[in-house]
């Protein structure tokens, strides 16, 4: 197979591979929905709840630490 060959070859690829990508991306927009007010608000409060978790996690973390240097004259 010539140099040439191989590069038509490959593009006929590419361009085969954008056509697919282009069909399935018109097939997802057309089967999307937009979201009700009942999931944002859902997302909202997953959202919040991860944030309070994430929070609590980390006070606990620097209350430690700080204790803990404290107790072993770090400070």
């Amino acid at each position: 197979m010539s140099k040439y060959e191989s590069l038509a070859k490959s593009e006929s690829s590419i361009k085969e591979r954008i056509n697919s990508f282009l069909q399935s991306t018109k097939r997802i927009i057309k089967v999307a929905t937009k979201p009700s007010k009942k999931d944002y608000w859902l997302v909202t409060k997953i959202c919040l709840i991860g944030m309070v978790i994430l929070g609590a996690i980390s006070y606990v973390i620097q209350l430690l630490f700080s204790i803990l240097s404290q107790l072993l004259g770090f400070v």
